[in-house]
């Protein structure tokens, strides 16, 4: 027989166990982090959007649009092309025309339809290949659906070249998508540093990753960044949990065959792996991906972590295939998420290993191991910044404070 304070305590896990969807105890509210790590180089702040809203608008829905069921998004940005996504119930007549800040027409792309999933008959996945852009350049764009304009212009910047010495910059989050008030206080942090794209680390929308679950817990939280911003996300273990990761592959439009893939951001090389798939398959291809690559940098994603001390723990056998490839390839990071919290490890062979899965979903306890360099159960995101010389990675916490850096010199 449970005693009073025994079934108190049994109530509330239940109770939180279900509000998080019973993906073990999430815990809510660690916004703030308990643990100080390296604090020595902290990240200069700024808005990722406010030059590009500034000179080119917001790109709101105007009074036409109540077509549009989801706002446009951009998807594979490179040096001379992006792609724009959008769902709306009047397919024919799509298009995005692209301009100059000041106002000169650059060009006008279709949207073409795709035949994938949609909550409902009147929805249609629309995609718009823009092409023909110069490098490192700021355009706007419009979505018209004939002649009616249905949203108001926005901005978007090409990738620079490979040999540009320009600062990179990223923001990478992990497990994320829940919805809840944690997801949204790191969400408000996320308009402090001035990043160019988003990577993500899985578990992107929960609990199921179905399509509702992505327009609410995904899009109804980030549109106004992913307007701006390319996002290129890979799945985790929550995402494939409908239909095998259907509509993840639905929602997004990533280079390759959308599961494992990679692509260049500067002089920055990322590879992105999906660890609810078969890994031997996977590192092979990685093993060929990045001996092709000749980007100074180079940056691993994935779900599952190789190291790890929270509850899931270490992915051994993804350690054992992986760490060969990419500490032969001069890979310098490799991120992940799937455990809720916050972990740098010492670096292993001229590679560091970060589990960053406090996106927003609640975290859990983390101990720490012997690999450990700091572990802390906290609500954060990740912002990286490539420099000439240097890799600098800044942790930082749901209100807004950094709590930890890595710093990764170009030649170790």
């Amino acid at each position: 027989m449970l005693t009073s304070i025994s079934a108190k305590q049994l109530s509330v896990a239940l109770l939180v166990a279900v509000a998080f969807g019973g993906c073990g105890l999430n815990a809510s509210g660690n916004v703030a982090a308990n643990k100080d790590g390296d604090r020595s180089h902290l990240a200069e702040r700024g808005s990722p959007t406010e030059a590009m809203v500034a000179q080119c608008g917001r790109g709101g829905p105007t009074g036409e649009a109540s077509s549009i069921k989801r706002q446009p998004y951009l998807q594979q940005v490179t040096t001379s092309s992006a792609i724009v996504g959008w769902t709306t119930s009047q397919p024919a007549g799509a298009r995005v025309e692209v301009t100059k800040p000041t106002g000169e027409v650059v060009t006008a792309s279709k949207g073409e339809e795709e035949a994938t999933l949609t909550r409902s008959k009147s929805e249609h996945q629309m995609w718009s290949k823009l092409s023909g852009l110069e490098p490192d350049t700021l355009y706007c764009y419009t979505l018209f659906s004939g002649d009616q304009q249905i949203t108001e212009r926005t901005g978007f910047r090409t990738a620079p070249t490979a040999d540009s010495t320009k600062p990179i910059r990223f923001l990478a989050i992990g497990d994320s998508g829940g919805g809840g008030s944690d997801q949204y206080e790191l969400r408000e942090q996320m308009d402090t540093v001035p990043f160019d794209m988003i990577i993500h680390m899985g578990d992107v929308a929960y609990d199921n990753g179905t399509l509702q679950q992505f327009d609410d817990n995904v899009f109804g939280v980030y549109g106004e960044l992913f307007r701006n911003i390319p996002f290129y996300p890979v799945a985790g273990n929550h995402d494939h949990e409908t239909q095998k990761g259907a509509p993840f592959r639905a929602v997004f439009n990533l280079p390759g065959e959308e599961t494992y893939f990679s692509y260049d951001y500067g002089r920055v090389h990322f590879a992105a792996i999906d660890t609810e798939l078969p890994y031997g398959p996977q590192i092979e291809w990685l093993d060929k991906d990045l001996a092709a690559s000749k980007a100074p940098w180079k940056i691993v994603y994935l779900h599952h972590p190789p190291y790890s001390s929270g509850d899931h723990g270490s992915d051994v056998p993804l350690r054992k295939a992986l760490a060969p490839v990419v500490e032969k390839h001069g890979v310098q990071l490799v991120l992940a998420g799937h455990d809720h919290h916050y972990e740098r490890m010492k670096t292993q062979n001229g590679v560091d290993y970060i589990v960053s899965g406090g996106g927003g979903r609640g975290t859990r306890p983390t101990s720490v191991s012997s690999f450990t360099e700091i572990a802390d159960e906290v609500i954060h995101f990740m912002y990286g910044e490539i420099l000439e010389d240097k890799m600098v990675l800044h942790a930082i916490d749901g209100t807004g404070r950094e709590f930890d850096a890595l710093v990764v010199p170009m030649k170790r």
